[in-house]
């Protein structure tokens, strides 16, 4: 069972997510508690959640195409130097101002170091373990994801541990995982041959051009947008529902993420598996579907153990997307744009995310019960362009 494990070049670079998402995510499971606490508004809670999105939108494509010209190496260390940066002004943050300029800083970094992680994982595995490579990828991801949530959970019912105690471990966290990068994991991008045509110089204009004609791309950045914005919402209002609406502790609000991370890590590990018997279209219309449904049920989730089970629900929802989206880029890309194709695809969850601002009014008037139904909108809208993209592969195979 997952043979790729075997493979010591895709091993040092599966532990990367383990690594860095154990921790970050347990501060990502407090942030809006911690942006509470210090005095924020909801205007600025979504402004400090979403100022990296703006910026990685603009960079997350240049940092892709860098990566196809540079190499993966250089682009998976600037992030984490970036991310370490803010980190540390976040840990000594004491008003919003200081988390809006750590959000600020972070925005360098891209928005993240996924969409190298998984062009690394494609240059090193071979076509017919692709699939499995990226999964288990993820797989490690979400090991973390639940983990992080957990510890900090439990951290925060001792007398010893406050919320700014998880920014501090996550600095600590954030330089060994920087340094394993340095010294561990090796450039993985295959060498650019000498160009023999014009075309060979195009740039990258030439890599998006091709990109852009790839059956299915456009459909998947639209997905990508619209399920982003579904994500957005529900991971931002959950913890304010939790805090305000619910009146709930904040260990009992971080614990939102572990069951999440959860629900992430049981579908991602069921997925190694799917992935080989479900044709990946249905799998994720099935996904999208439920995320649709989640965001529905949220405004009706008035108990502890409901609010629990919600984010169980849509835990899945955005563990099965994010693993056959990005498995999907991966197939359809190539080494030469396959760096810009993960870059694009992730800048259109940026897109997504950013767009969560236009929410602030509503929650504001119509209350978060609005919210809500709007996420469930835009998860379903998701599913338009898979269901598109089915019905002309049907057409073609007749």
């Amino acid at each position: 069972m997952l043979p790729t494990l075997r493979n010591r070049a895709l091993a040092k670079i599966y532990v990367i997510p383990l690594f860095f998402t154990t921790t970050a995510m347990m501060t990502w499971a407090i942030g809006v508690l911690y942006a509470l606490d210090l005095g924020a508004d909801i205007l600025q809670v979504n402004l400090i959640t979403t100022i990296w999105s703006v910026m990685g939108i603009v960079l997350l494509i240049p940092f892709g195409i860098l990566s196809d010209r540079l190499g993966r190496k250089p682009m998976l260390l600037y992030p984490r130097v970036i991310n370490l940066a803010a980190t540390l002004i976040r840990a000594l943050a004491t008003n919003p101002t200081h988390l809006l300029l750590a959000a600020f800083i972070g925005g360098f970094a891209g928005a993240g170091f996924f969409p190298i992680l998984v062009a690394m994982i494609a240059d090193i595995a071979q076509p017919h373990e692709q699939k499995e490579a990226v999964g288990v990828l993820f797989l490690f991801s979400s090991i973390g994801m639940l983990i992080g949530p957990l510890v900090g959970s439990f951290l925060l019912t001792t007398p010893y541990a406050t919320l700014r105690t998880l920014y501090q471990i996550d600095v600590v966290a954030q330089g060994a995982t920087l340094l394993y990068i340095l010294t561990q994991v090796t450039e993985t991008k295959p060498p650019t041959p000498h160009p023999t045509s014009p075309r060979d110089h195009a740039g990258f204009r030439s890599i998006l051009t091709d990109l852009r004609h790839q059956p299915g791309f456009l459909g998947l950045l639209l997905m990508s947008f619209c399920f982003s914005l579904f994500f957005a919402i529900m991971s931002t209002y959950i913890p304010i529902y939790g805090r305000v609406d619910l009146q709930l502790s904040d260990a009992e609000v971080s614990s939102f993420s572990t069951l999440r991370s959860l629900g992430v890590l049981l579908i991602r590990f069921a997925s190694t598996t799917l992935l080989a018997a479900v044709p990946i279209p249905r799998f994720l219309l099935a996904a999208l579907v439920l995320g649709g449904v989640t965001g529905f049920l949220a405004p009706l989730a008035t108990t502890f153990p409901a609010i629990l089970g919600i984010n169980v629900l849509y835990g899945v929802s955005f563990g099965a997307t994010m693993i056959l989206g990005n498995t999907l880029v991966t197939l359809t890309s190539t080494p030469k744009n396959r760096g810009t194709a993960n870059s694009t695809y992730n800048a259109a969850q940026s897109a997504g995310n950013i767009l969560k601002m236009a929410t602030s009014p509503l929650a504001e008037t119509l209350g978060l019960t609005a919210v809500f139904l709007v996420g469930g909108v835009a998860a379903l809208l998701a599913a338009i362009p898979v269901l598109l993209q089915r019905g002309k592969d049907a057409l073609t195979k007749r």
